[in-house]
């Protein structure tokens, strides 16, 4: 992965390419921004480039020269990736692991160029992880670089943060993310579509989606919505129960749901179909609108929402489920429907 491959991130490159011809690189990095969007990507094509024997443009790798084919193959001595591991209950990037790393920065880099280590998520360094990394950081070694890959700066240790610099992600626009998966899947405009808007603008994530399959889960959700809206407590507690058991299926539930009654909003307010997710179900759109109105789309999405922060901060999930059931099913039996 060199720069000139790199889609979407005009900014970012432009900012790593001002410092790096200004020879004001950072010793470290935080990459923040969601899964899929090309923080990874980055920083492999700069730890390419900074090992390159013949740069292209004075700073991108060539990828022909040994240090690059070693970056592409996987096997470059200096370029070290720090995943969490997977013992114990919830992953964690472990203070050994970083001790490893810091170990290493007592000598030169065996390639003779830059040392560089990607931690991905930033988030899942233990607090001890986070201050063996610290003392690297404050005091850091000559062509070493650190990248911290995180979702948000939130989650990290403000010392972390502060000794970093940080470098904002953005989702990649829809029309690019539509083309490639129209170009690399081969599919129709309306499965890119659909998948675009399942990944949330993260061309990473979409790639690994099947329409096929997406569209039976949007069928399970929207009989599921269907049956709530019409059911009994019984049927509410049956549902909460299910998805309470199916960590996929209940983010798939949300982010489905979600974008139906966003869908219905847009519909409902004039917007052409090209904006809509579920661009192959207007038929079924059009007879919701005959039942339901705007203000119970609305309150369904805002529901919907509180539920999702709610599972995010690890809350109870059979009683978010609970909540969020009942809450449907109010709607679908037209209170404030109109």
């Amino acid at each position: 992965m060199f720069f000139r491959d790199i889609l979407g991130q005009e900014r970012v490159l432009g900012h790593l390419r001002a410092a790096w011809n200004a020879g004001r690189l950072a010793h470290a990095y935080l990459f923040i921004g969601p899964d899929g969007v090309g923080r990874a990507s980055v920083a492999r094509a700069l730890a390419a480039a900074l090992n390159c024997a013949k740069p292209i443009e004075g700073w991108d790798a060539c990828g022909e020269c040994p240090s690059c084919k070693r970056m592409a193959a996987g096997t470059h001595a200096d370029f070290r990736v720090i995943l969490p591991t997977s013992e114990g209950r919830q992953p964690q990037i472990k203070i050994e692991q970083i001790r490893e790393f810091r170990r290493l920065t007592a000598y030169p880099p065996m390639e003779g160029g830059w040392r560089v280590v990607l931690i991905k998520p930033g988030e899942a360094m233990n607090p001890a992880a986070a201050n063996a990394l610290l003392k690297t950081l404050e005091e850091p070694p000559e062509r070493h670089l650190v990248i911290i890959a995180a979702g948000s700066e939130a989650e990290l240790f403000p010392t972390i943060v502060s000794r970093c610099q940080k470098l904002a992600f953005t989702p990649l626009p829809t029309a690019l993310v539509v083309r490639e998966l129209q170009t690399r899947k081969g599919l129709s405009e309306k499965d890119a579509v659909f998948l675009t808007a399942l990944s949330g603008g993260s061309l990473g994530r979409a790639l690994t989606l099947d329409p096929g399959e997406m569209a039976q889960q949007r069928r399970q959700v929207l009989d599921d919505l269907t049956q709530l809206a019409g059911g009994t407590a019984t049927v509410v507690l049956d549902w909460s129960s299910r998805l309470a058991k199916n960590n996929q299926e209940l983010d798939f539930f949300v982010l489905l749901a979600q974008m139906w009654y966003r869908d219905l909003l847009l519909l409902n307010s004039g917007a052409p179909a090209r904006l809509l997710a579920h661009q192959d179900c207007l038929a079924e759109m059009e007879q919701e609108r005959g039942r339901s109105g705007p203000k119970a789309w609305f309150a369904a999405f805002t529901a919907l929402a509180a539920a999702h922060r709610q599972l995010q901060a690890n809350l109870n999930a059979q009683l978010t489920l609970d909540i969020l059931g009942f809450r449907l099913q109010r709607q679908g039996y037209g209170y404030e429907s109109r």
